[in-house]
């Protein structure tokens, strides 16, 4: 059911790693359809701060981490906090972005 309300097309730029220089390898880009919803939230990142989340995106159950970044409308945007509510139907996550 939460399919039909994902409209928004999403490009998921997934954290490459490092070569053995400790350079950033080139991420891979993966297209999506989410859901954004944009609404400053004050929310806890990973590391217990409290800090300011400009927009949330609905996006269906996927291996996602936080190293991993989201991209829309020309801007990428850095997850602070992904969160997976129980739905038994539909799972899916709430991934709150910088």
């Amino acid at each position: 059911m939460i399919s039909a309300y994902l409209v928004d097309d999403i490009t998921i730029l997934k954290y490459g790693g490092e070569d053995s220089w400790g350079e950033p390898l080139a991420p891979a880009s993966i297209n999506v359809k989410g859901k954004i919803i944009y609404k400053t939230r004050l929310i806890r990142n990973m590391a217990g701060e409290e800090v300011v989340s400009s927009a949330m995106v609905y996006l269906l159950d996927r291996a996602l981490t936080h190293e991993d970044r989201l991209k829309f409308d020309g801007v990428e945007h850095t997850i602070l906090r992904i969160d997976k509510p129980k739905a038994f139907s539909n799972p899916h996550l709430e991934v709150y972005l910088a």
